[in-house]
């Protein structure tokens, strides 16, 4: 599929990516030379006629880049300045990931795809100067200095957690085992009193934590795992929403097809279903339905009762 129009972003990339291509590829024909850059015959006409005016400074004939596609071909010259992409230096490179860090950790509602992307680039680009470089909250930090120290002590820790299942913050006492980190995000294990089980806790989600810790003897519980609530749904609609709220690429979700789906939290499952404005529909097991079925009726009697207004009705 073929681009009718470019961001001045990516015609600067392409144009970049021009030059060598060409080099390597004298007299390709320029339909041929779109198709290959995914673009329109006319996309990569205006590309170079725009290249046909880059060259080093003087800008006489003798410096510009001499281009010839007049005839439906292009053979290039003179273009040695271009010939190859230019590396970036360590300083670029270090600015680079940490713009990617900021832009990962500044944005929570980034679509799931964008966000993999992103990290996936920042992993690329410190595989080449190394994974110790990283933006981190001063206030997170502090955070992550006491969570540090409570597992030195073996100690429990009360924490302001914001839950987004539940769209709240609520206080919890964890006992915390250790740090790992997926994607851009950093998270603590710890075993939770307020859901009497193992949980993950991501770093930056941690609103607040009391610096005086609980000193109390290990308890068999804390060694125990949850395991998650894994529920049948089946695929009403396709769409974007739908696949982000699963988790999964656009191209695997199929409607009318059936999915298991885990879940630590039946609320979360509940606002996902519902949300899904019947995109969604759990076939299985029973204890999810009841909570979704509870959860609708609730609702429903809240409009019965008048403490939720009903949309105007604007019909004649």
């Amino acid at each position: 599929m073929t681009k009718k129009t470019s961001t001045p972003i990516e015609q600067t990339a392409r144009l970049l990516d021009l030059v060598p291509f060409l080099l390597a590829h004298q007299g390709i024909p320029v339909e041929k030379l779109a198709e290959h850059f995914r673009v329109t015959k006319e996309v990569i006409l205006d590309d170079l006629n725009t290249l046909w005016m880059c060259g080093l400074p003087g800008y006489t004939p003798l410096e510009l880049i001499d281009l010839e596609f007049d005839s439906g071909f292009v053979t290039i010259r003179n273009a040695d300045p271009l010939a190859q992409v230019r590396a970036l230096i360590g300083s670029e490179l270090v600015a680079l990931v940490l713009g990617l860090d900021l832009l990962a950790t500044g944005s929570s509602d980034l679509p799931i795809e964008i966000r993999a992307r992103i990290e996936d680039l920042a992993q690329r680009i410190r595989s080449k100067i190394g994974h110790g470089i990283s933006v981190t909250d001063p206030g997170q930090s502090e955070i992550r200095a006491l969570i540090e120290q409570a597992i030195s002590k073996r100690a429990s820790v009360v924490i302001q957690y914001f839950s987004p299942q539940k769209d709240e913050v609520r206080e919890r006492t964890i006992t915390p085992f250790d740090f790992f980190r997926e994607g851009a995000f950093e998270y603590v294990r710890a075993f939770c009193d307020l859901s009497e089980g193992v949980r993950t806790f991501r770093i930056d989600r941690i609103k607040e934590i009391s610096k005086n810790f609980i000193l109390r003897a290990p308890t068999q519980s804390a060694n125990v795992r949850q395991e998650p609530l894994v529920s049948t749904v089946r695929i009403n609609r396709g769409d974007r929403p739908t696949a982000e709220s699963l988790g999964l690429a656009l191209d695997k979700v199929v409607v009318g097809g059936v999915l298991p789906l885990s879940a630590y939290s039946v609320d979360w499952l509940t606002r996902t279903v519902l949300a899904s404005r019947g995109d969604l529909v759990v076939e299985g097991p029973s204890q999810a339905r009841k909570s979704i079925l509870q959860s609708i009726d609730s609702t429903l009697a809240l409009y019965r009762e008048g403490a939720i207004a009903l949309a105007p009705n604007n019909r004649t």
